[in-house]
């Protein structure tokens, strides 16, 4: 799932960005938000109610890690195709 996030998604962002004719600078924006980590909100609802928390934690831990290696490849994919 994981790999789905940090690779499909912005793929598909930028396939989808193209396919509009958005500006590159606006296409390069979606797919930065689509390249980025799951946020910590997980973590927290899963503490709140206490569901899961392990699991959650160690998903948005590894996802965040893995994007720090994705995200400056994906940078340069995307200011290189312009």
């Amino acid at each position: 799932m994981g790999a789905l996030k940090l690779l499909a998604m912005p793929a598909a962002a930028f396939v989808l960005a193209k396919l509009l004719g958005l500006p590159p600078v606006s296409a390069g924006v979606i797919v930065l938000f689509a390249v980025m980590p799951t946020g910590a909100n997980a973590y927290i609802f899963a503490a709140q109610y206490q569901r899961l928390v392990n699991p959650v934690s160690g998903a948005v831990a590894l996802g965040t890690l893995l994007a720090a290696v994705t995200l400056p490849v994906v940078v340069v994919i995307v200011a290189g195709v312009r």
